[in-house]
């Protein structure tokens, strides 16, 4: 059972809509995707979708390519303690960062904006598929798309950068509680989302970091820029007056 995205990474990050796509077009809008070619229920109806849904979890095989992963690395704990200096309102010049680590911001802006993107509903099935390897109760063939589908709906504002393997050892690592196995069992939506909501804020509070940081650089380039320009600017000598004759 659940071998069907076997061949999937665990997330589609490839496939994800721009940010500008209604969510209510997500599935068909994905035909817009740079990878819609290879999307398995591309031009295909919503309920060819919930049949596709059923067929993998329920084991049937595809040809669906592997899709490359999404997964979020947070910031390092250096750039994390000035994204937190900055959020306290301690102030912060150019001068306290260093080039190596304007260096880092920017590589970690660029993981932070393809973290952000919205998740798909392919996305959410490849990482349940993962999910169910590690619970004692997946769901079977004929309630996977549903319960597929009803996680995503409520699961959907969370980015697609916090569905990664972290997020999923979390929840198989959860203790007992009142003598339930929780880490052991399938999430309900409401549950699984109060387990990826700090992974998403964590991708958040990175982001507004590295945008005010870039902020910072980017307002003292230009006030480097204004000085220059007017210390080098030509200066107007004014003409010698002439000597007025002598009489």
């Amino acid at each position: 059972m659940l071998q069907s995205f076997a061949a999937q990474s665990e997330n589609a990050g490839a496939c994800l809509p721009n940010a500008s796509t209604p969510a209510a077009a997500s599935y068909a809008g994905t035909r817009n995707a740079p990878c819609a070619a290879r999307t398995p229920w591309t031009h295909q109806s919503e309920n060819a979708e919930n049949t596709l849904l059923q067929a993998s979890f329920s084991g049937t095989p595809h040809t669906s390519p592997a899709l490359p992963p999404t997964r979020y690395t947070p910031a390092a704990p250096a750039l994390r303690a000035v994204f937190a200096a900055r959020a306290a309102g301690v102030p912060l010049t150019v001068r306290d960062v260093s080039p190596d680590m304007m260096e880092a911001i920017r590589q970690q802006w660029g993981l932070v904006q393809h973290a952000l993107q919205p998740v798909t509903e392919l996305h959410v099935a490849a990482w349940l598929k993962k999910l169910s390897q590690l619970v004692t109760n997946p769901p079977g063939a004929e309630t996977a798309a549903s319960q597929c589908r009803a996680i995503f709906e409520v699961c959907g504002d969370i980015p697609s950068g916090a569905w990664g393997r972290d997020a999923r050892l979390a929840w198989a690592r959860q203790p007992p509680r009142n003598g339930y196995p929780t880490g052991a069992r399938w999430p309900s939506p409401n549950e699984l989302r109060t387990l990826l909501l700090p992974f998403s804020e964590t991708i958040r509070r990175d982001a507004e970091g590295c945008r005010a940081l870039l902020r910072l650089h980017s307002q003292s380039d230009a006030t480097l820029q204004s000085t220059t320009s007017q210390t080098t600017a030509p200066q107007t000598q004014a003409a010698p007056q002439a000597t007025p004759p002598i009489h």
